[in-house]
């Protein structure tokens, strides 16, 4: 069996979002592509049940311009006002539920989270991959990551997301008012990462186009690519002003790469949280939704749940100021069982 190292990084990537995709969500059209009925036409009614717990699915929604579907799932807060709306992508071969625990605990904490299912590196890709073009399941994933289109299309899908959030917004009386769309952030992890990076201002090798998402006020990356040529190079980083984060640990696939971003961005509001002996695995747990096919690491689960949201409340409702002493409080309540410590720099 071979390490996770002699795996090509396009293809972990894929890997990392299949293992860790709900079956049970699998996406409901026949290919990736076939749209929805009627361009910004919804389907909730597939999960009524899930609406008392404020969750609410939509898993037809054409981008009429791309031909494309872009489903996404809602996690509402409690909160009837508008509240800061938080992106979040998954990793390649996965699905809008990838990060469901996270998802649904920062819309605990106030936040209207909006997750989102990118169709041309999601499960059912990934598995259309296999059977037209005969390619075993290791092949499928390399193809998966190395497919220039399914890069593009992901800051293309959350641009459009915004959009539909701003449609929803004013018009559907679930979300009527409730979206506070002057305050965005984005999550990704692994090639949701890269999403996150690239919405941010990171400029993507080999892709032309401004593919930046200026609405977007914060990006965290959980597992961020490094500039080691395969998605960016050294100079992708230096024109990202707004507010990044960055987050890895000891055992992730890269190591040290992940810092990348982290030296080679211009100073200010730059953080990189550093978890010894986290893996790439770490950082993504679908608990909660109906399926979960890798066992969670629930310690760094925890950690981020208490970490994340109050970064999230510095960056899009001005507190708690990210001084020392809160960062240093952060750390210490989110330290137990394997995660015994984590570093936190700031430039």
């Amino acid at each position: 069996m071979k390490h996770l190292h002699d795996i090509p990084y396009g293809a972990i990537i894929c890997l990392l979002g299949l293992l860790s995709a709900p079956s049970g969500f699998a996406q409901n059209l026949s290919s990736p592509d076939q749209a929805a009925p009627q361009p910004g036409s919804h389907e909730p009614d597939a999960f009524d049940a899930w609406e008392a717990q404020s969750v609410i699915d939509l898993p037809n929604n054409l981008d009429k311009a791309r031909a494309r579907n872009v489903p996404v799932t809602f996690h509402l807060p409690k909160q009837k006002v508008a509240q800061p709306l938080i992106l979040v992508s998954h990793g390649g071969g996965g699905s809008r539920h990838g990060l469901y625990a996270l998802a649904a605990e920062t819309a605990r904490q106030g936040y209207v989270v909006m997750c989102l299912e990118h169709v041309t590196s999601n499960t059912t890709d990934l598995r259309r991959r296999m059977r037209t073009q005969g390619l075993g399941f290791r092949d499928a994933l390399r193809d998966c990551g190395d497919d220039m289109t399914a890069r593009k299309n992901r800051p293309l899908d959350v641009r459009f997301a915004i959009d539909l959030a701003e449609q929803l917004n004013r018009e559907d009386a679930r979300f009527k008012g409730r979206i506070d769309l002057s305050q965005i952030a984005i999550v990704g992890h692994s090639y949701g990462a890269f999403t996150a990076m690239v919405c941010c201002g990171v400029k993507p090798v080999d892709l032309d186009g401004d593919l930046g998402e200026p609405r977007i006020k914060l990006g965290i990356a959980l597992s961020p690519q490094s500039s080691n040529g395969k998605f960016f190079d050294e100079d992708s980083f230096a024109t990202v002003t707004r507010p990044f984060v960055g987050i890895s640990g000891t055992r992730d696939l890269s190591g040290d790469r992940h810092r990348d971003f982290f030296k080679l961005m211009p100073k200010g509001d730059k953080h990189l949280l550093w978890f010894h002996d986290a893996n790439h695995f770490s950082f993504s747990d679908s608990s909660g939704s109906p399926r979960t096919f890798l066992r969670p690491d629930t310690d760094v689960t925890n950690a981020l749940k208490v970490i994340v949201p109050k970064i999230l409340d510095s960056y899009l409702r001005g507190e708690p100021k990210l001084d020392e002493a809160t960062r240093k409080q952060l750390v210490d309540r989110s330290l137990g069982g394997k995660v015994r410590r984590i570093e936190w720099h700031v430039n």
